[in-house]
């Protein structure tokens, strides 16, 4: 091989090393702007949106016990009052053993349910609220069918994991879980909170 052959084939290795080395360093350091950015705007989110206490949503949960209605349906139970659920402590990444605020059992439950059902007995709805300590925002999150007996939809409010489940002997009705979606949101609006 020549000699300028040679310095091409070097200087071209050269030059394609440093370019590659000059990608990675460019790489790095995009994603450390992306996790400080995030990790600001995360801070900037719980500070700018505000979230229910304790006790708060002990109020927000008392409320949809009395005034939440659902349309050919009758509320049948609800864990309104002390409750507590044990948890197998590596369900919750070793944080807790109860389902409470703190995870001891001397604070209020992170968990409420009501359950309606309608006439003929033959389809149940259930609306869970799940506390937890950092907003999430109010959105939908998810609506999943299996298109005959079950079907889910889970919506959050500020920092409360809201989810209607209907169960159904017979086929389920798409709107009525919409319908009570709509409802539960309707009456959020209205809790004194």
């Amino acid at each position: 091989m020549n000699y300028k052959g040679t310095m091409l084939i070097l200087f071209s290795s050269v030059f394609l090393f440093a370019g590659c080395t000059d990608e990675a360093v460019t790489t790095e350091q995009k994603k450390v702007e992306v996790k400080t950015t995030t990790q600001t705007n995360q801070k900037t989110n719980q500070t700018k949106h505000p979230i229910l206490n304790p006790v708060q949503y002990e109020k927000l949960f008392k409320h949809m016990n009395e005034h939440l209605k659902m349309d050919q349906f009758q509320l049948k139970g609800s864990t309104i009052g002390a409750d507590f659920t044990a948890v197998d402590q590596s369900l919750s990444f070793g944080k807790r053993r109860w389902l409470t605020v703190d995870g001891t059992i001397d604070t209020p439950s992170t968990q409420e349910t009501l359950y309606f059902e309608n006439q003929k007995q033959d389809t149940q709805l259930a609306i869970h609220f799940a506390y937890t300590d950092r907003y999430i925002g109010n959105d939908l999150i998810q609506y999943q069918s299996n298109g005959d007996y079950g079907e889910l939809l889970i919506i959050s409010y500020k920092n409360i994991l809201i989810s209607v489940q209907q169960n159904s002997l017979q086929k389920v009705d798409s709107d009525t879980t919409q319908e009570a979606a709509k409802q539960v949101i309707h009456e959020l609006k209205n809790v004194p909170v």
